[in-house]
């Protein structure tokens, strides 16, 4: 069965099912609307994994379709609910699927905790995640008390690591706390790490931190400087650095903060990373290549060329010189500020998210309650290689300089995007090259300005309760069911504040999106008519 809408100069064909090796939806199943391919669903953890947990913990998960999901968990092999409808987690302080895990009901010890991501509509297809897990401490078997101090000026890796006859090195501590343990830093600026010390073989998260009364600003550590003193190469399995300040110092070429092996992991929480010669200097956090697994939790990222990550929740952006996000699979991203992107006379070509992947696929990317201010980027790029399943729901973009050429261009071979509650401020959305551009879902949205180029035919879209600032040459009339042109009428523009005035076109004039219960601050939506935009 196909569908087909007139609207204005513009043709859209909806094909229920243009694959014939696919499984075909119920049309008639509750919820669905099929109108479109077999898609499958995308989301991820929102949780660090490895932790300890001596009471009950959260557990949650971040997910989208656009006929909406249910999530089923499991830990070790029994089920433990199936959650229908984002809630605000407690712990996280995000919207979403989650499920409550009591360490009293398991023996001290590793808890594997499984989910199935379902779509709501028969037809669909669900995603199984990696395994999660965590470690029950009700009896406190696996508690490590142990504590060794550091005081870079007055300490001595000859003494015990106490708080009165503290050690000089980190490393010194990070070998004699054990697995699990903590170090706590003494306030000073001359820390350095180097790469003197064998691998650890931890199981848990050790954690490195200011010692009690001590600030983030007092505690600044060098990872990467210029001479053998500190090389970059402190990339030890299992640490949580807590609420430190991690900086690089190398001023000739392309450095990183940290090197990880493959099959390393790292926590940065509450941390602060940056390169002390600016956003120019050819830094970045960790090196890209190797398989290692990296998890942001209120971080402080800035002064950087380029930024991302693939698990980061409530993490805050200053100063970025080229990309924030390049594309690879499995990114979630929650609750992200970036102020300034700004490539300086460098020959950067700087994106917010830049999808460039030649000869590969990148699947399963969530990008999740998201504000981009003062972005002299283009914002979302697609190049070469093939991207699958990307959702961005409530989403913020504003361009500077306004009158600036950058603009968002989807390029490339996509299948399967959510544009959900995007807003973007003097900055434009183009669609190229359509012939490669499937199942795209462009709902509740405000634009500068959306266009397909002269191509008046979008097979594979659904585009519906959107806004534009104004239209451009090669779209004469605005795009979709539902499309309102003119002014969005922002609280306060001059001042980024970009919350809609209750008089505005805008206001109210969204349908409701499976899923979506709260908009990129978290305020809960109006379950009817929600407004148009990131903010509701």
């Amino acid at each position: 069965m196909n569908k087909i809408f007139l609207l204005g100069a513009l043709l859209f064909t909806f094909s229920a099912c243009d694959n014939d090796s696919a499984t075909k939806k119920t049309p008639d199943a509750p919820g669905c609307r099929g109108n479109m391919n077999p898609t499958q669903v995308m989301g991820n953890w929102d949780v660090v994994p490895y932790q300890i947990i001596d009471s009950t913990f959260e557990t949650g998960v971040v997910a989208f379709h656009e006929e909406g999901v249910a999530v089923v968990f499991f830990a070790n092999g029994q089920e433990l609910g199936r959650v229908t409808e984002p809630t605000l987690n407690p712990r996280t302080g995000v919207h979403e699927y989650w499920v409550s895990v009591d360490p009293e009901d398991y023996d001290d010890g590793p808890v594997t905790i499984t989910a199935t991501i379902e779509p709501q509509c028969e037809g669909h297809i669900s995603r199984e995640l990696e395994p999660l897990v965590l470690y029950a401490n009700s009896a406190g078997s696996l508690t490590n008390d142990n504590i060794r101090w550091v005081d870079c000026s007055l300490g001595d890796d000859t003494a015990d690591g106490s708080e009165g006859t503290p050690y000089a090195t980190i490393e010194k501590a990070f070998t004699e706390v054990g697995d699990g343990g903590t170090v706590h830093l003494k306030a000073g600026h001359c820390y350095k790490l180097t790469n003197n010390l064998p691998a650890s073989d931890y199981t848990y998260w050790t954690t490195v931190r200011p010692a009690p009364g001590v600030t983030r600003d007092e505690v600044s550590i060098l990872a990467a400087g210029n001479d053998e003193s500190s090389t970059g190469r402190f990339g030890e399995n299992m640490v949580r650095w807590q609420d430190v300040a991690i900086y690089k110092e190398v001023s000739e070429g392309y450095s990183t903060i940290f090197y990880f092996e493959s099959g390393h992991h790292v926590w940065f929480d509450q941390a602060e990373l940056y390169d002390a010669l600016g956003q120019w200097n050819g830094g970045n956090p960790l090196n890209g290549n190797s398989p290692y697994y990296a998890y942001y939790t209120g971080a402080y990222v800035h002064d950087i060329m380029n930024a991302g990550y693939r698990f980061g929740r409530d993490v805050t952006m200053d100063n970025i010189g080229s990309d924030v996000f390049r594309g690879v699979s499995g990114i979630l991203s929650v609750n992200l500020v970036v102020n300034s992107i700004d490539r300086g006379d460098t020959e950067a070509h700087p994106d917010f998210f830049q999808f460039y992947n030649p000869d590969s696929t990148v699947d399963n990317v969530v990008v999740y309650n998201t504000k981009v201010y003062n972005m002299g980027a283009q914002g979302i790029f697609g190049g070469e290689g093939e991207i699958r399943n990307v959702a961005f729901v409530n989403l913020l973009m504003e361009k500077d300089p306004a009158d600036s050429a950058l603009l968002s261009q989807i390029t490339g071979d996509w299948d399967h995007v959510l544009l959900w509650h995007v807003t973007t401020v003097d900055s434009s959305f183009f669609l190229r090259e359509l012939s490669q551009l499937r199942n795209f879902f462009i709902q509740n949205c405000i634009f500068s300005t959306l266009s397909a180029g002269p191509t008046v035919e979008l097979p594979h879209f659904i585009i519906e309760n959107t806004m534009v600032n104004g239209l451009v040459w090669d779209q004469p009339s605005a795009l979709g069911e539902n499309a309102l042109v003119g002014d969005p009428l922002y609280v306060d523009e001059p001042n980024d504040d970009y919350h809609l005035r209750s008089d505005s076109p805008a206001y109210r004039a969204g349908a409701p999106l499976p899923g979506v219960v709260a908009d990129v601050d978290g305020n809960e939506r109006n379950t009817s008519a929600p407004s148009l935009g990131c903010y509701d």
